[in-house]
C-alpha cells in the first residue's frame, strides 16, 4: 500500500526497484557515479516519500562507504542529521523551484569532481524534496563541467533487473547482420585505364585530427536529453515524456553556467582581481502583455483577493479587475550577505584554467573551511529572499487596451509598470483599495477596509532616494534579480534573470524580452500572458546611485500570496493541479 502511494507520489519521474532488498525507492542512477533520489523522509513523510533508514539501507549495501550526498533542502523546509549517513552530507540549499545564487554552481561542481576523482567505485547522491528540479539543476552543473560529455549508465548495478534485461536485449539485436547478399560487401573492381590516386609520399598516412572543442551549448542540449531519459518515465505508454529540468529558470541559470565554462560569460563577471566598482544597470520599466481574460476567471480572482483579505494579516495590498492599474512587480533577490560570501569562497576556489575545477589547497579561507558554509543554518532557516522594489501600472497611459482584429481574438491589455516610490505606492495602494471591477467593487473595499492594512514596507527607503528611484531601480549587473508578477493579491507568475548575460555591452540600453513559455508558473490568469519587457540601461562609473537596498521589514508579498486558497482559486483558473500545488509550495 505504501509503495502504490509512493509511486503516486513520484507521478512521472522513475523509480529503482532493488530485487535482493525487496526495496523500491524514488531513485535513479543519472550515471555510473551520479545518483537522483527524492528526500530520506521520516514519520508521516516516510509514508509517501523514501523512507530514510530504506535510503541508508540501499545506499549502504550496494556502496558501503564510498557514497557523498549533497543535500539542496533549506533547513525552513526540511532537514536530519548529518550522522544519518556517517557524516557524509554536505549542503547547498535554495529555495524550491528556484534558481539557485550562481556562486552556488561552481561551488557544487568542484566539491563533487573532489569526491569523484578518489575513486571510480565512488557516487554522489544528490536530493531536493522531490528529486527533480533542484537536484536535477545541480546534477547537470555537475555534468556540464567535465572534460568529456556524460554517458547513460554502464554498469549493472545502474539498473533493475527489468531494465538490465531490456538493455541486454537491445545490445544483441544491435550486432545481428543485416539479411544481404555476399556480393554487396565485395569491393568495387577498379576499371581498367582509369587512373588511381597515390598518396603524397610527403605527407602523413595516418595524419591525428586535432582533437574537437567542446560546444557547450550542444553539451548542455546533451546533458538536458540524459536527465530526461533517465529520470522522467512518460505518463502512460505513447505519451511524450516531460523535461527533467522543467522550469524556465532553471534552465536559463544552466546556461549562464555554459557560458561560464566557456569563458564566454559577460567581462564584468567574476573578474579577477575583483572590480573596486561593479557594474550597474538600472531597470527603467517593465512592459507586460496580456490577453483579456475570462469573465469566470476574473470572478475566481475577484473571489480569491476577497478571501485573501478576511484571512491575512497584510503587509501591503492590491486590488482586482482586468483593464485597470492592479498589475504590479515585485523584485526580489538572495540576501546580499550570502552571495557575498558565495562569490568569495568562488574565487577563492576557482582554478586557474578550469571553472569547474577547484583550486588545490584552496579549502581554507581566514581560518574557515569550505565544508563550513552552511554548516550552521545561518542562512536558510529564514527565507532565503529579499523583496527590494515594486512597479506598478500608474499614470496616464500605463494600461492600452487593444482592440481585437476579430471576434475570435482576444483583446490586449498592455501594462506599463514604473517604479513606485514610497509617495506613488500608497497613492496606487489607495486606489486598488477602492477600484474594483464590476459590481462587486463596494464589496471588494469594504473588505480591504476591514483588514486595517498598515504602509507597505517602503518606508523603510530613505527620502532622499526617491527622485533617483522614479528614474528606475539600480541593480548590480552581475546578480540575480526574481521579477514575480501580480495582479491584485494573486501571483501570475515569475522569472530569474542576471542583467549583464542579457545587456549588449556595445549599446546603453537593453531590452529583455520573456515569453510566457519562458516565465516560471504562468497559472491561472497568468496563463493569459503574452509576453514580458524588461528594459535596463548601463549606468557609467560617474553616476552616484547606489544598488536597491533590501527592504528592513518582510515583504509584502508575505502577506498577498501563499496556502491553499490561492491554490485552489488557482487550480480552478488553470485547470492544471499538479503545476498549482508546486507552485503553492514553491513560495519562499
Amino acid at each position: 500500500m505504501t509503495d502504490y502511494i509512493r509511486r503516486i507520489v513520484s507521478g512521472n519521474k522513475a523509480r529503482f526497484k532493488d530485487a535482493k532488498l525487496n526495496m523500491e525507492l524514488d531513485l535513479v542512477y543519472l550515471t555510473d557515479q551520479v545518483i537522483i533520489m527524492g528526500y530520506p523522509a521520516s514519520g508521516i513523510e516516510g509514508w509517501y516519500r523514501n523512507q530514510r533508514e530504506d535510503t541508508k539501507k540501499f545506499l549502504e549495501h550496494r556502496h558501503g562507504k564510498n557514497f557523498w550526498v549533497f543535500n539542496f533542502c533549506p533547513i525552513r523546509e526540511n532537514s536530519y542529521d548529518a550522522s544519518l549517513f556517517d557524516g557524509r552530507v554536505s549542503r547547498y540549499p535554495f529555495p524550491d523551484h528556484h534558481a539557485p545564487p550562481l556562486a552556488i554552481m561552481p561551488l557544487l561542481a568542484r566539491e563533487m569532481r573532489v569526491w569523484l576523482s578518489g575513486s571510480p567505485d565512488r557516487v554522489a547522491v544528490l536530493h531536493c524534496k522531490a528529486g527533480k528540479g533542484r537536484s536535477g539543476t545541480m546534477a547537470c552543473t555537475y555534468l556540464l563541467s567535465l572534460d568529456d560529455s556524460p554517458t547513460p549508465p554502464k554498469l549493472e548495478r545502474s539498473y533493475t533487473a527489468k531494465q538490465w534485461a531490456e538493455l541486454r536485449a537491445d545490445e544483441a539485436m544491435a550486432v545481428v547482420p543485416d539479411d544481404v547478399d555476399d556480393d554487396t560487401n565485395q569491393p568495387t573492381p577498379s576499371i581498367p585505364g582509369t587512373p588511381t590516386e597515390e598518396p603524397d609520399s610527403d605527407a602523413p598516412t595516418n595524419p591525428t585530427p586535432d582533437p574537437p572543442t567542446k560546444s557547450y551549448p550542444d553539451a548542455l542540449k546533451n546533458i538536458f536529453e540524459l536527465h530526461t531519459s533517465r529520470r522522467m518515465k512518460a505518463s502512460s505508454p505513447g505519451k511524450k515524456v516531460k523535461q527533467g529540468v522543467s522550469i524556465p529558470s532553471q534552465r536559463r541559470w544552466l546556461y549562464y553556467w555554459a557560458l561560464l565554462l566557456a569563458h564566454a560569460a559577460p567581462p564584468d563577471l567574476w573578474v579577477l582581481p575583483p572590480a573596486e566598482n561593479k557594474a550597474r544597470v538600472r531597470l527603467t520599466q517593465i512592459t507586460l502583455r496580456v490577453r483579456e481574460t475570462s469573465s469566470t476567471k476574473i470572478s475566481l480572482l475577484r473571489a480569491a483577493n476577497m478571501i485573501l483579505d478576511r484571512t491575512k494579516n497584510m503587509a501591503g495590498n492590491a486590488g482586482t479587475g482586468t483593464g485597470d492599474a492592479s498589475v504590479w512587480v515585485s523584485l526580489a533577490r538572495y540576501d546580499d550577505a550570502f552571495v557575498e560570501l558565495l562569490e568569495r569562497w568562488e574565487k577563492h576556489t576557482r582554478d586557474e584554467k578550469h571553472m569547474g575545477w577547484r583550486r588545490k589547497g584552496s579549502d581554507n579561507m581566514e581560518g574557515e573551511e569550505v565544508s563550513q558554509i552552511f554548516e550552521d543554518g545561518k542562512w536558510d532557516r529564514e527565507k532565503m529572499v529579499r523583496s527590494f522594489a515594486r512597479l506598478g501600472a500608474v499614470g496616464e497611459g500605463a494600461v492600452v487596451k487593444s482592440n481585437a482584429e476579430s471576434e475570435k481574438e482576444k483583446k490586449i491589455f498592455t501594462y506599463t509598470l514604473r517604479p513606485l516610490t514610497e509617495q506613488k505606492w500608497d497613492a496606487f495602494r489607495d486606489e486598488l483599495e477602492h477600484k474594483g471591477t464590476g459590481t462587486d467593487a463596494a464589496d471588494v473595499a469594504a473588505d480591504l477596509d476591514e483588514a486595517k492594512v498598515p504602509v507597505s514596507e517602503t518606508n523603510s527607503i530613505n527620502e532622499a532616494t526617491q527622485s533617483a528611484k522614479e528614474k528606475g531601480v539600480v541593480l548590480d549587473a552581475g546578480r540575480e534579480v526574481r521579477m514575480k508578477l501580480y495582479m491584485g493579491q494573486v501571483f501570475m507568475g515569475w522569472a530569474w534573470f542576471i542583467p549583464t548575460f542579457h545587456m549588449s555591452h556595445s549599446s546603453p540600453t537593453t531590452k529583455l524580452l520573456l515569453t510566457r513559455k519562458e516565465l516560471d508558473f504562468p497559472l491561472g490568469i497568468g496563463s493569459g500572458i503574452i509576453d514580458v519587457e524588461v528594459a535596463l540601461e548601463w549606468l557609467k562609473e560617474t553616476d552616484v546611485e547606489g544598488v536597491q537596498p533590501p527592504s528592513r521589514m518582510g515583504s509584502v508579498e508575505e502577506g498577498l500570496v501563499g496556502g491553499l486558497t490561492v491554490a485552489a482559486v488557482q487550480a480552478a483558473t488553470a485547470g492544471n493541479l499538479a503545476e498549482v500545488v508546486e507552485a503553492n509550495r514553491s513560495e519562499d
